[in-house]
């Protein structure tokens, strides 16, 4: 086995010209694989982490609703339910330190309830204390969405417009950019209830959040609550979890095979070498074969040049993987991502470049080792 190895490697080293270049094949292929299915792999994490992010086991219910609707649901929900969150919306607009008036989404939320909807991880700075004159902002408040200058610190006053009146807020917390969640996070103002319906006038609701205590309730409760409000909008993200996590199983087939295209092409390009190579060598293989050596061995020594060459185009491209990782990829406006390959994806690809190159192989392989002896040494 050891001098077949060797007999392998120092036949690649005499061809240098079509070994660098088989190599080369390979360490595409290894890397447009890799590179398709992280891909795929990493937009099907970051995108179930931003519905999630949301609340699987979360009920939401748009609509336009009263307090007596809201209490409607929160008798329905009870016996499944750990909130009931009701969410006032309005259109307003702030002015800017810098001078600039920009539209916002103004919420009402009830203030105990606010952890339900921005929870401690969406927030970039400050804490959620809302009431009084207290407010929570969307990151494209706080900081030019053009430059990324920050405008406003936690303590700083906020002039917010609503109806032609203008109303000075101070700033509690900010929100994180790339935090999913019900609410905008970017261009918003988050305050308590009673002070929204003050400035607004406002004493409806748009939309009802119900935090349920496990996903099993999901379809019971949606149940109820369609029963209970026939024209609203009942909607759940679990199913649609479900829906996205099939879609990108196909999403990464559909890259793999498209890329593995590649993988085929090398294939290819690996046997048209090794043919070209056992019609060079005839004459070699008929010596080695007349001093002692066997149809296996013979064979042997083809297939070792192609795992060699597969051996070197992965570890070559494995490098450029680790490379191409230190970029970050956007998957949604103002997030992006560096790319990690997961382990079990290195592997499986590896094993596949290096398996489809030795059955490219394998052929010519076969075909040496079969060569009459005769017939060989006689070759020119």
């Amino acid at each position: 086995m050891l001098a077949e190895a060797q007999l392998a490697w120092g036949a690649l080293r005499e061809r240098k010209g079509r070994t660098v270049g088989a190599i080369i094949g390979v360490l595409i292929a290894f890397v447009a694989l890799t590179f398709a299915l992280s891909v795929g792999d990493a937009f099907r994490a970051e995108t179930l982490k931003f519905f999630e992010g949301l609340g699987v086991n979360n009920v939401f219910v748009l609509g336009r609703f009263t307090d007596a609707d809201v209490a409607t649901i929160a008798t329905y929900a009870a016996p499944y339910a750990t909130s009931v969150v009701p969410i006032s919306v309005a259109m307003g607009s702030v002015r800017l330190p810098n001078g600039r008036v920009e539209s916002v989404n103004i919420y009402g939320i009830p203030g105990r309830d606010i952890g339900v909807v921005v929870p401690s991880s969406a927030l970039y700075a400050g804490s959620d204390n809302i009431g009084g004159s207290l407010a929570v902002v969307g990151y494209y408040v706080a900081f030019d969405q053009n430059t990324g200058a920050q405008l406003l610190s936690v303590g700083y006053p906020l002039t917010l417009n609503y109806g032609g009146r203008s109303y000075t807020v101070v700033v509690s917390g900010i929100m994180a950019p790339e935090h999913p969640g019900v609410i905008n996070t970017l261009d918003s103002v988050i305050l308590d209830e009673p002070q929204f319906r003050s400035m607004t006038g406002q004493i409806g609701y748009q939309i009802v959040v119900v935090s349920l205590k496990d996903t099993k309730y999901l379809g019971e409760v949606q149940s109820l609550l369609k029963a209970a409000f026939p024209d609203a909008q009942i909607v759940n993200l679990l199913s649609l979890v479900q829906t996205l996590n099939q879609f990108f199983a196909g999403l990464e087939l559909f890259l793999g095979l498209v890329s593995g295209v590649s993988t085929v092409i090398t294939a290819l390009w690996l046997y048209d070498t090794m043919t070209i190579s056992v019609l060079q060598r005839t004459k070699e293989f008929g010596i080695l074969r007349a001093v002692g050596f066997r149809r296996r061995q013979i064979t042997a020594m083809i297939l070792y040049e192609a795992l060699i060459i597969a051996a070197i185009g992965i570890a070559a491209g494995a490098v450029v993987v680790e490379l191409l990782t230190l970029v970050p990829i956007g998957f949604f406006p103002g997030m992006s991502i560096h790319l990690t390959v997961p382990l079990h994806i290195a592997i499986a690809t590896a094993a596949l470049v290096a398996a489809v190159n030795a059955v490219g192989a394998l052929a010519p392989a076969i075909r040496a080792g079969r060569l009459n002896v005769v017939d060989a040494l006689r070759y020119e």
